[in-house]
């Protein structure tokens, strides 16, 4: 026997004509419905890559409250963004199609730029990575022009009689280094082997 035939036989509730709304209207007897009302729900649901290269997701409601996308109320495991690569165009098309099928009525919104962790544990980690990742660049780039100094003052210092012991004083590079750097370099022409 099916449900249909079982619900129109007398013996048992007909679920179809349940209608769900907060005021409880088409529920059986003794039923309650649950008012939603006062539940802040996504109004715009931005997502972006934060600074460590993974995927971030702000959900704010109406009166731009930060929510938290960890327990929707509804059930339904939270989205695990480590599923959707972030470095293929079909990882945002796929996580943009599931918060859109999680958050109908929601604005869905890519952020470009990075964006902050909503821990404030890992957003305080991402600030200090980006900074040593920018100090690290700076370090960098300023060792390549030291070292860009040191090639062009190299031949110069050898034809003034100077030897590593006085360039390793002079530029404060380690005399190992300047040995090595010396050692290595090509002749140049009017230089002798």
């Amino acid at each position: 026997m099916s449900e249909h035939d079982q619900a129109t036989a007398g013996g048992g509730i007909d679920y179809t004509s349940i209608v769900h709304s907060p005021d409880g209207p088409g529920l059986p007897p003794g039923t309650v419905g649950i008012d939603t009302s006062g539940i802040n729900r996504p109004q715009r649901v931005d997502f972006g890559i934060d600074t460590l290269g993974q995927w971030c997701i702000e959900a704010r409601a109406a009166d731009g409250t930060l929510l938290d996308l960890t327990d929707d109320g509804m059930g339904e495991k939270p989205i695990d963004p480590a599923a959707y690569p972030t470095d293929n165009p079909a990882g945002a098309v796929g996580l943009h199609t599931e918060l859109t099928r999680r958050f109908p009525d929601s604005q869905i919104v890519w952020r470009p730029g990075v964006m902050n962790s909503l821990d404030e544990h890992t957003a305080a980690a991402h600030r200090a990575l980006a900074t040593a990742a920018k100090d690290r660049k700076a370090a960098r780039t300023a060792t390549d022009t030291a070292n860009a100094s040191l090639r062009k003052a190299l031949p110069l210092a050898e034809k003034a009689g100077l030897g590593p012991a006085e360039i390793a004083t002079r530029t404060g590079y380690a005399r190992s280094t300047i040995t090595a750097a010396l050692s290595s370099r090509t002749p140049t022409e009017g230089t002798a082997p």
